[in-house]
């Protein structure tokens, strides 16, 4: 199943793939709630889609880590834990609000350098 997702998204977006690699991570994380989680979910696809694309999967598994640190910002679990311990609950939407322009810079700056990165070494 992760072959043929990553022939979608190869079909999708081509050689513009790198830079949304960590958005992909981003999203797991979002998701999971964990880094790790996120790495397991999606390294597979990342590497299938390296290897699609004939570039080093080091570069989009990287990315793909990357991302994933960026999306724990957003993380609604981090986020819980971060109200509830500081005892400021009620303000969860106030946050994600205020971590989320942050959390996008950071993802498209990891893009950039992944879609430059990846274009200069290939395979």
């Amino acid at each position: 199943m992760i072959g043929y997702i990553a022939v979608v998204l190869v079909a999708i977006t081509g050689n513009f793939y790198p830079f949304i690699a960590p958005i992909v991570g981003a999203l797991g994380t979002f998701v999971t709630g964990r880094d790790t989680s996120a790495n397991v979910f999606f390294g597979g696809l990342q590497i299938e889609v390296a290897n699609s694309l004939s570039m080093s999967p080091y570069w989009l598994a990287s990315s793909n880590t990357g991302g994933a640190t960026a999306g724990k910002m957003i993380s609604s679990q981090s986020i819980a834990v971060a109200t509830a311990a500081t005892g400021i609950q009620v303000t969860e939407g106030k946050i994600l609000n205020a971590t989320l322009k942050f959390c996008l810079a950071y993802v498209v700056v990891l893009g950039l350098i992944t879609y430059f990165g990846a274009a200069l070494f290939t395979l």
